[in-house]
């Protein structure tokens, strides 16, 4: 896969910001960073994409650069959508982690119709609110 690919087998990657690529947004990041990934999977479909989602971040945990990873899920009875929090130590890191063919080769196992939207996003310090 590279950087700006949208559709790898069973998933499809878009964009949360679609006038910035994902190529794009790895390159204007500097330091660390965290992917968000918002992944809506078919109905009946939750389980199996959680289980790929456990055998892409054990692959994603052994790559240089990376930091953590946590799972949410709609409270709802279907919860179809799931969102990973992906923390890097660069956005070089991460893109050397998805460019890798294993990384692929993961990605094409998720439940056939899934749509990944992604985005790169920081911490941001707000005063008063929160520091990054």
């Amino acid at each position: 896969m590279n950087a700006d690919s949208t559709e790898q087998q069973s998933i499809t990657f878009t964009e949360l910001d679609p006038g910035q690529s994902f190529a794009d947004q790895v390159s204007a990041a500097s330091g660390p960073c965290t992917l968000l990934d918002i992944l809506v999977v078919p109905h009946g479909t939750q389980d199996t994409a959680i289980e790929q989602w456990r055998l892409h971040s054990q692959y994603m945990k052994t790559r240089p650069g990376f930091i953590s990873a946590q799972m949410h899920r709609t409270p709802s009875d279907d919860g179809r959508v799931l969102v990973n929090f992906a923390v890097w130590e660069s956005a070089a890191a991460l893109l050397a982690a998805v460019t890798d063919p294993e990384f692929a080769k993961i990605a094409g196992d998720y439940p056939d119709g899934t749509v990944c939207t992604r985005q790169l996003i920081r911490p941001e310090t707000v005063a008063g609110i929160c520091v990054a």
